[in-house]
């Protein structure tokens, strides 16, 4: 195992390194660089992903504060990708306004919600945001590779607006403010729990 503070920098050095992935690609469509090098931005921050909540986890340093700046390198990353693939093939994206639009409005909505509740930006992680990005991978690929998404991008942007609503729902329903909530059940057990909690107290 490596030793204290390469254990602490190495997630934070995979969190850190997604926006600038991001901003990368924006540049490639923008600039009309090969495609391939987004390619290769893409897949390092695939892995960047996977490998940063691994290894804080594996490492014992899987604090608030890293789960935090997880949550807002995936937003940086998924708004830097959709502004690379307007840039890049902006019939696509205009064919798919709708749903992209209102996945934004959720998305969006539930920062007032989050505040509202728990004064800070909720950071879930759950199963279903993880599926949404699972989703967007041949999406991206596809579009920037081949120029078409073959109806892969409406069932992307449904799962990303059953995990916003499902993000959103989570958040009215926990007692208090919760990194890593898989799924809604998981809320309900320690809304319940805290309710128990709350009754022995009295």
């Amino acid at each position: 195992m490596p030793p204290g503070r390469l254990r602490t920098a190495l997630p934070w050095a995979l969190v850190c390194v997604r926006p600038p992935l991001g901003a990368l690609g924006v540049l490639v469509a923008w600039l009309e660089w090969p495609r391939w090098i987004w390619l290769v931005s893409f897949v390092l921050a695939i892995l960047s992903d996977v490998y940063d909540g691994k290894l804080a986890r594996r490492f014992g340093v899987a604090t608030e504060r890293l789960r935090r700046a997880d949550s807002i390198a995936d937003d940086l990353f998924a708004y830097a990708s959709l502004a690379t693939f307007w840039i890049a093939e902006p019939g696509v994206i205009s064919d798919h306004r709708v749903g992209l639009i209102a996945l934004i409005a959720l998305d969006l909505l539930r920062v007032p919600l989050d505040w509202w509740r728990f004064g800070k930006r909720s950071s879930y992680h759950a199963t279903s945001m993880r599926a949404f990005g699972l989703s967007l991978i041949p999406v991206g690929v596809l579009l920037m590779m081949r120029g078409d998404v073959h109806g892969f991008l409406w069932l992307a942007l449904a799962l990303g607006a059953w995990a916003e609503v499902e993000g959103a729902l989570m958040t009215l329903i926990l007692p208090r403010w919760t990194v890593d909530v898989r799924h809604i059940g998981v809320a309900l057990a320690l809304r319940r729990d805290a309710r128990v909690g709350a009754g022995e107290g009295d």
